[in-house]
């Protein structure tokens, strides 16, 4: 059985199927220590609801009922993304933007939009009306005072951002992103396609949107989620430092992840599937490979490195401990 968020996404998922070239990889046992995520560490509900400054910034209506909700996401959800993509120079309504259940569906709808089959990128390109598609996923999230703002407050109307709750927000759950553009003719098509898709998002997951993204709880929400993140930047900075002979890195400067190189004491780069093989095997801990899951076919750019959560620095700190002692375990991987 695999559950779905809805019966159409079930039928959504009959016309997907694997290629032959697809490997599915099945851990077991299950891992001690998960650092493959992305994001900062997941909130509960009475954590998200505490970082209201008043109690009267209430996180969910116990009346509302739980019926289908407004097709293109409730209003109040809707103006808030409008202004948090707005600039003073491209101001920015609800009619700009569509909710979508996560980032995942808010991309491939304006992938199915504005791509026909076969439609390739130097075609578009040589067309004269570029549209311009950002998938901001990991936008707050930024690790530097170099912050990049919505690209579609940038002035250019031809231009689209996705973006959801799951990354940068913390709240994976809830299942809901958006598409924003200042062309409204992308929107309605948007919008007409996404009605084959699914009928609504969740009540619940509008509601708990709407008000984690409110003015009165984003900006702690973000204080807690860089806080969290940049203490783990520090853990690897450290981690780094007293392994160098064994690994290096380059410290993130925005997102959920960072990656670090694993070196062979020879200080070539080791192979980074057979490393999360041994290392799950062995100690319990699951890391993604780089050159294995993110490498071009052919290419060696991402060899021997690993990417590794930085949402969850307690969890982080358990895990250097172990990978520390596993690293000088072999000479080679």
């Amino acid at each position: 059985m695999c559950p779905s968020s809805g019966g159409i996404w079930g039928l959504y998922a009959l016309t997907i199927r694997l290629k032959k070239a697809n490997e599915i990889l099945l851990q077991k046992p299950r891992a001690r220590i998960g650092l493959y995520g992305s994001y900062a560490s997941a909130l509960s509900l009475n954590e998200l609801q505490k970082l209201a400054p008043s109690t009267n910034t209430t996180l969910l209506d116990p009346d509302l009922a739980l019926t289908y909700g407004i097709t293109l996401g409730s209003v109040r959800l809707r103006e808030r993304i409008a202004e948090l993509h707005s600039s003073p120079e491209v101001e920015l309504t609800a009619a700009n933007v569509v909710i979508t259940p996560g980032s995942s569906m808010a991309n491939h709808l304006v992938l199915a939009t504005l791509c026909g089959p076969g439609d390739h990128i130097i075609s578009l390109a040589q067309k004269n009306n570029i549209v311009v598609f950002s998938d901001e996923a990991f936008s707050p999230l930024f690790h530097t005072k170099d912050q990049a703002p919505p690209l579609v407050s940038l002035g250019s109307p031809r231009t689209l951002s996705t973006g959801s709750l799951s990354k940068a927000y913390a709240l994976p759950d809830i299942r809901i992103g958006w598409v924003v553009s200042q062309d409204k003719e992308i929107i309605h098509r948007v919008s007409a396609l996404r009605d084959y898709t699914t009928i609504s998002v969740s009540l619940l997951d509008d509601s708990v949107a709407a008000f984690a993204l409110s003015k009165e709880v984003l900006p702690q929400l973000m204080e807690r989620n860089l806080r969290l993140c940049a203490e783990s930047i520090t853990l690897l900075d450290e981690f780094v430092k007293r392994n160098a002979q064994r690994c290096r890195w380059t410290k993130p400067k925005g997102s959920g992840v960072a990656f670090v190189q694993i070196l062979n004491k020879d200080r070539s780069a080791s192979d980074d599937l057979v490393f999360s093989k041994k290392l799950a095997e062995e100690a319990g801990i699951t890391v993604i490979p780089g050159s294995y899951s993110f490498a071009e076919e052919g290419a060696n750019d991402l060899k021997g490195y690993l990417r590794i959560e930085i949402g969850s620095p307690e969890r982080l700190r358990e895990a250097l401990v172990a990978i520390e002692e596993f690293v000088h375990k072999y000479d080679f991987f």
